[in-house]
């Protein structure tokens, strides 16, 4: 859902993606930690933490003479589209070298991409309510989103799909949703939905082919 509304939080005005973000964090969290353990949990976490660390502090590169002249700047400013996608790539190349270090099996590929999901559909429903916006827009987000979530799920339960096929399917229902949304449709949800999905996807075949190997050298 595009930003419409600002909300005051203490002595500063937040966007409402902010606060969507940070209910997307705070459930996330918790769920992945009763529900997975505390590993898995502190995984999420730190993953979540590193991302919002690398964007804040990517404004030294994308506004430099800003942060030079004003060095307390970069407690209130972040580096915008280009920073986040510079998060996402540090973050995803960081999870993929510690997936190979710790080698991953299903519950903790399935706990990664049921957080990265969980977080998604919580920041979307959020929005929808915190902006204005088409009540039938607002709803087939809602639907669109919670429908994924409890397929994912489903399918970790049941171990009916793989996580390569849900990553499909998550980055599928987001061109939906955002193609039915009003204004720009490369916004930067989508553009997480895409990385994320292929965090997976890459995830899953790298766990694919080292048991491959294993299996080639008996």
């Amino acid at each position: 859902m595009p930003i419409t509304q600002y909300y005051p939080v203490g002595a500063i005005t937040v966007p409402s993606s902010w606060i969507a973000f940070s209910a997307g964090f705070v459930m996330t969290y918790l769920f992945i930690r009763i529900y997975f353990g505390k590993t898995a949990g502190d995984r999420i976490g730190n993953i979540f933490f590193n991302t919002v660390i690398i964007w804040k502090f990517s404004v030294i590169l994308t506004d430099f003479s800003t942060v030079r002249h004003y060095p307390l700047s970069i407690l209130y400013f972040h580096g915008g589209k280009i920073g986040w996608i510079l998060a996402l790539i540090v973050v995803g190349l960081l999870t993929i070298r510690q997936g190979m270090k710790e080698k991953w099996k299903y519950e903790d590929h399935w706990s990664l991409l049921l957080a990265l999901i969980s977080w998604q559909t919580v920041y979307q429903v959020v929005m929808t309510f915190l902006n204005d916006g088409s009540l039938l827009v607002k709803g087939g987000t809602i639907a669109f989103f919670v429908l994924l979530w409890a397929l994912t799920f489903w399918s970790y339960r049941k171990k009916a799909n793989s996580v390569s096929e849900l990553s499909i399917i998550w980055i599928a229902v987001h061109f939906i949703v955002s193609a039915s949304q009003p204004g720009a449709f490369w916004t930067m949800p989508l553009i997480t939905t895409i990385g994320s999905g292929l965090l997976m996807w890459i995830l899953q075949r790298q766990a694919t082919h080292s048991v491959s190997r294993k299996e080639e050298a008996k």
